[in-house]
């Protein structure tokens, strides 16, 4: 976690809410849950979005985006197609999957635009071929490892960017303000820490990617077919 005032800031820029990945667009679920009365207030959208880090975000996606990173440092590119193949067929609803994999695509086409070196064009163009297809997690660590920001960060920025954004399109979807959504965020925090989630992923090697959220992918498939939607998932 000393990271150097550029990287830093490289990190901040990633996680920013003007990075042109194209994460605003998509609520994951959340507005059917909303729309069903599952989420209500501010209290419902911190309960969803705990839930989502504890059962999905933590045993999945951080544990892909640690091989992805061990993977990039390798430059191992066949382990990483294997790595993003597995990460799209965990997100069973066709929403999930390619509202994920355009802010994924996205994020692999900003690494090889802001950190050009040989093997991030080899990463693009393996996208553009289709040996891969854009998992969020696998792209974030692409993104890691070429701005030489250590994993533990890596991980950081990935969870928080989550977190914020369903905080974002909750926002939007609840009558709430800000500062509530700040609040959301702060015990988030709190608890992540507390709970040491983010250093287990690191120190449970062996340990093979797993998401259990049956209620939430089955608000997604349902979402597919709603006639009146904010969000595209």
């Amino acid at each position: 976690m000393n990271l150097s005032p550029k990287d830093l800031f490289g990190l901040l820029q990633w996680c920013d809410s003007l990075f042109p990945a194209g994460g605003y667009a998509h609520s994951f679920g959340l507005e059917e849950a909303v729309r069903e009365g599952r989420v209500r207030d501010g209290e419902g959208l911190f309960r969803s979005i705990r839930a989502k880090l504890i059962y999905s975000v933590f045993p999945g996606e951080c544990v892909l985006l640690r091989a992805a990173y061990d993977a990039a440092l390798q430059r191992d590119l066949k382990i990483l197609s294997a790595l993003d193949e597995e990460g799209m067929a965990m997100r069973l609803p066709m929403e999930f999957r390619e509202g994920s994999r355009a802010v994924g695509r996205r994020w692999i086409q900003m690494t090889a635009d802001l950190y050009p070196t040989s093997w991030t064009k080899r990463c693009l163009e393996t996208l553009v071929e289709g040996r891969l297809r854009g998992d969020p997690a696998v792209a974030f660590a692409l993104a890691g490892v070429a701005a030489d920001r250590p994993l533990f960060p890596t991980l950081i920025g990935y969870v928080y960017g989550i977190a914020s954004g369903q905080v974002s399109a909750g926002l939007r979807l609840l009558p709430i303000g800000q500062g509530e959504g700040q609040r959301i965020l702060a015990r988030l925090w709190r608890e992540i820490c507390e709970g040491k989630s983010l250093e287990n992923v690191l120190s449970e090697r062996e340990v093979a990617p797993a998401s259990f959220q049956p209620a939430l992918e089955i608000r997604s498939m349902r979402h597919e077919m709603a006639e009146m939607r904010l969000f595209q998932s």
